[in-house]
């Protein structure tokens, strides 16, 4: 088994594209995207237009949940559903909340909620890795080895006694800030990140993109926060 875990694109095409060429220069013969995969003040379209050419099997995330219910929070939003086609979001109506085979489940947040980090909490404003009795109440139902999630945009990975548990990291958004509650997600870098699983090893990988075309659109696009986040990855 070699495969690619991709998450959280959020519309950046231009890291999506660089993840893409990567993993096919390493011969991995299967991606699977873990969700969030449009929303952001980016390039949604194009994201949606590369993601069903290349035929890439996906997982509903929980902003995708957002833009299928159509129901505008933010300016964020507005804009990703004013450039998806109906083709693109009937696409996302399609997605499953939870993949599974003999040998990896897949979800983007936690199985039933995808607005929930898998591996992290928030404690006190800060996020930090649940004690090892909460993540086994989580994966107790789960029986593949294999575990793979997003949401969280951070990349780890996790032996939980016969389990391997493999955050994929964030594709396009390296860096976010959350009022519900009110935290926020730093990785100090501006690489696009995947995983691959290969066999019984699991490589985090961190790729060099066109940072400053993602910055220049969204300044384009009047969103001066995000240009920070893409350029920094920090709040």
């Amino acid at each position: 088994m070699k495969i690619a875990l991709i998450s959280d694109i959020h519309g950046n095409i231009p890291a999506l594209e660089a993840v893409y060429q990567s993993v096919r220069e390493k011969g991995v013969s299967k991606i699977y995207n873990l969700g969030d995969s449009f929303y952001g003040p980016l390039w949604p379209e194009e994201t949606a237009r590369f993601l069903i050419k290349n035929n890439i099997p996906a997982i509903m995330g929980n902003e995708d949940e957002a833009l299928i219910n159509n129901k505008v929070k933010n300016e964020t939003e507005k804009y990703t559903l004013s450039q998806l086609s109906e083709s693109s979001i009937n696409w996302l109506k399609t997605l499953p909340g939870i993949y599974q085979n003999k040998n990896i489940t897949l979800f983007h947040g936690s199985p039933g909620d995808n607005r929930k980090y898998f591996l992290e909490k928030i404690y006190r404003g800060r996020i930090v890795i649940k004690d090892e009795k909460e993540l086994a109440e989580s994966v107790k139902n789960i029986k593949t080895r294999y575990i793979g999630f997003g949401h969280s945009h951070l990349e780890r990975v996790m032996v939980l006694k016969d389990k391997i548990l493999i955050n994929a990291g964030s594709v396009g958004w390296p860096a976010f800030s959350d009022d519900s509650p009110v935290h926020n997600i730093e990785t100090f870098n501006n690489f696009a990140r995947y995983a691959i699983i290969d066999n019984q090893n699991v490589e985090l990988c961190n790729i060099a993109y066109d940072f400053k075309l993602a910055c220049k659109r969204a300044k384009k696009n009047g969103r001066d926060d995000w240009a920070f986040y893409l350029m920094h990855g920090r709040v």
